[in-house]
């Protein structure tokens, strides 16, 4: 969300400070500690965006390949990871935290919905307008390529 590495770490660092001086802001008869946190370093995310006003790209989301792979694999890998990371970013905020949420923290409906102060259909619905807007975006790019996604 923050579009660093560095900008995420130091949310993160914040959040937990943030929860061992107001301890007492932790309900666990509203929410885990798993989705206080989420929800606490989501709220500081959005903060941090809104006073350099304006969004930044999300961090790569790959990770280093590992291996001994043929050059032209790995650079297809990049690429497509490229294209993928850039069809994230251009998502509607909203959309956009509750895919990530979903897909890459696994985090369940409910669980993002106590996150996002939302209602799960509210998220289920984000979720849904996303991944069509990510089927339009990456479509093109799919079948041109050859590549098949697998779900």
């Amino acid at each position: 969300m923050l579009g660093s590495t560095e900008a995420a770490e130091d949310a993160v660092q914040d959040c937990f400070l943030s929860l061992i001086k107001n301890a007492e802001r932790f309900d666990s008869s509203r929410a885990s500690l798993r989705t206080y946190l989420y929800a606490a370093v989501r709220n500081l995310s959005l903060k941090r965006i809104r006073q350099t006003s304006g969004e930044t790209s999300l961090d790569d989301l790959t990770e280093e390949l590992q291996g001994t792979e043929e050059p032209l694999r790995k650079l297809l890998d990049a690429e497509l990871s490229d294209v993928v990371r850039r069809a994230i970013e251009s998502l509607p905020q909203l959309q956009r935290e509750s895919l990530i949420l979903f897909e890459y923290e696994g985090l369940s409906l409910a669980e993002i919905a106590l996150v996002v102060e939302a209602d799960t259909g509210t998220v289920k619905s984000r979720l849904h307008r996303a991944r069509v807007q990510l089927r339009k975006l990456l479509g093109a790019y799919l079948e041109s390529s050859s590549l098949v996604v697998e779900k």
